[in-house]
């Protein structure tokens, strides 16, 4: 994998998850991931997971687009803490040494990538937040991924950015069928040489054109930037990815989309969602038959 750089956006208001929300951004909610000595599962906020598993894949770069009240959580959360390993080394417990361990492995990542942290003092949108990135990206391709959506499997992460290299496009987006579509971005595809070409897209649309939703990770050439600050306000008088993605595609602009399929992902913006995403999370990182009826809407 070549592509080096990813922008993480944690900058919304997050409402529908109030009160836990009004002083800690909702990419703050923790989910749970298999532990390094098969005990108990290790509980890590969200926007730690994203970082360690795009790291894990190969990128080295992150910029971190955060609202003011992430200003001091996410970052303190994130900046290496040697004491409170050294505190948890002199209680000498068993069941600590997986935690000191995941935190020894999250500062070496920390420390072996190049990290930037934009701090917004008033959300504009998710195309503000990414248009905020200009400075970092400079003329790289770059990954888009916004701070609220859980994958369970950053797998596919390799074959879309794999298919992204043999297309000559200005971006691809990742789709994904379903049936309630409120709320989500939503796309029109064709096929051409065996490639699903975007020619259509709509933030939030009262009259869906198709059933393709997308998915809030992307990848982009710079030039969305530009096409970013041609385009207008749009949903909630804010500036959408999406709009912007609609401005390269009446240019004439190749955009192709990935199949994200039927695979499990989770936004957690609203309470079921998360709650959806937390008891997954929680089956997937003990592995046992125990959960193994556990219902996931």
């Amino acid at each position: 994998m070549t592509m080096n750089t990813a922008i993480i956006t944690t900058g919304g208001l997050g409402t529908r998850m109030l009160t836990f929300t009004k002083s800690v951004p909702k990419t703050m909610l923790p989910i749970y991931t298999k532990s390094d000595f098969n005990s108990i599962p290790t509980f890590k906020p969200l926007i730690e997971y994203i970082f360690e598993n795009l790291y894990d894949i190969g990128f080295r770069r992150f910029c971190f687009v955060i609202g003011k009240k992430g200003e001091k959580v996410i970052i303190n959360h994130m900046k290496p803490n040697m004491e409170f390993i050294k505190i948890l080394k002199k209680r000498n417990l068993q069941e600590d040494k997986q935690f000191i361990n995941s935190l020894l492995k999250l500062n070496k990542k920390i420390k072996n990538s190049e990290i930037k942290w934009i701090i917004q003092k008033t959300p504009k949108g998710f195309g503000d937040a990414l248009l905020s990135s200009k400075k970092f990206v400079k003329n790289e391709e770059f990954l888009l991924h916004a701070g609220d959506t859980y994958f369970p499997n950053y797998e596919f992460i390799k074959k879309f950015i794999s298919m992204n290299k043999k297309s000559n496009n200005s971006s691809t987006i990742v789709l994904s069928k379903m049936k309630n579509l409120k709320g989500y971005g939503v796309a029109q595809i064709k096929k051409n040489n065996g490639e699903n070409i975007v020619i259509n897209l709509e933030e939030k649309p009262r009259n869906p054109k198709s059933d393709l939703a997308i998915l809030p990770i992307y990848l982009f050439k710079p030039e969305i930037f530009q096409a970013l600050k041609n385009t207008k306000k749009g949903y909630n008088k804010e500036l959408q990815v999406t709009d912007a993605i609609m401005t390269l595609v009446k240019e004439n602009k190749k955009i192709i989309s990935y199949n994200y399929g039927n695979q499990k992902w989770f936004d957690i913006g609203r309470h079921k969602n998360y709650f959806n995403a937390l008891t997954y999370s929680y089956k997937q990182s003990l592995n046992t038959q125990k959960f193994s009826k556990i219902k996931i809407n």
